[in-house]
């Protein structure tokens, strides 16, 4: 398996979230108020938000375009493949931290508020819903398959939510106490895969709704996880790696030089994975699936 790493921003701007467009770009995010972009040609371009502005989430939107999250700026930013910010949506409750987006195949955009405890969504034409998820907790990643949406609810009583449309009930499903549910990804069977990050494991959730949990080496911290045909790969924080995990248990394990978070699939099947030394690791796999939306986180 061939890894190669790109140099995108400093050591610290640290890298957040990774997307892939159509058009062969990668985005990703800087906590440092910096978004950055390899073009299609291998150009780095960056744009800078400024110091007050905190990107997290990111996802594509259409063939170039995507909307980045501003986490401290309780905003979205709708930025096309020049840079250029072509307008931007406010999230209603103030001081909601939103943190993770997922675009679904209708063009609306849904997003966490982790300290809004709610869901939010961007319609088409860039009118902001909020959804109160019902629970305490703080909505953390999202990623969705058709229109269904999942996220993960950190706190005292962590979960996985589940809800279809913005008119249906949230569904909850349970995860082991102290687990700090993050990234979440559907696999090709219709489970539901989330990165415990404080329990250095991952949960796969099965149709039926039974809950499995996967360990990983103590002080691995899994961040993300993005759909690999009926299993997943998880960045490991913790352990400078990235694994492969299978519904049957199999394991697959590859190093980088530095601490992956966000992962994303690109259209053409490669792995990227955003490191916090600023740089993106791109990872040759022929077995990585492109068929579901990039997790964002």
């Amino acid at each position: 398996m061939n890894v190669e790493t790109i140099v995108v921003g400093r050591p610290e701007d640290d890298l957040v979230g990774v997307a892939a467009t159509e058009d062969g770009a990668v985005w990703c995010t800087m906590a440092a108020g910096r978004v950055g972009r390899i073009g299609p040609d291998g150009d780095v371009a960056i744009l800078d938000l400024g110091e007050a502005a905190t990107p997290t989430g990111v996802t594509a939107v259409t063939e170039s375009t995507v909307w980045v999250v501003d986490s401290t700026g309780g905003r979205l930013l709708y930025v096309g493949a020049d840079l250029t910010v072509d307008h931007e949506v406010v999230v209603p409750t103030p001081d909601a931290h939103p943190l993770a987006a997922v675009t679904l195949p209708d063009g609306t955009t849904w997003f966490t508020e982790q300290f809004g405890q709610a869901l939010g969504r961007v319609g088409i034409l860039g009118r902001v819903e909020e959804f109160p998820v019902g629970a305490d907790g703080g909505p953390s990643g999202i990623t969705a398959a058709g229109d269904n949406v999942w996220f993960s609810l950190q706190g005292h009583r962590p979960a996985l939510g589940h809800v279809r449309g913005g008119d249906a009930a949230i569904e909850f499903v349970e995860l082991p106490l102290g687990s700090g549910p993050g990234g979440v990804a559907v696999a090709d069977d219709g489970a539901v895969w989330t990165a415990l990050h404080a329990a250095d494991a991952l949960a796969r959730v099965a149709r039926d709704r039974t809950v499995a949990v996967i360990p990983l080496d103590e002080g691995a911290s899994p961040w993300a996880v993005v759909a690999d045909g009926d299993g997943v790969w998880a960045s490991l924080w913790g352990a400078d790696a990235l694994v492969r995990v299978t519904a049957s248990g199999e394991t697959e394990r590859v190093g980088l030089p530095a601490g992956p978070r966000g992962l994303t699939v690109a259209p053409d099947g490669t792995l990227w994975a955003s490191l916090v030394s600023g740089a993106l690791a791109r990872v040759a796999s022929g077995g990585v699936s492109a068929a579901h939306p990039a997790e964002t986180q």
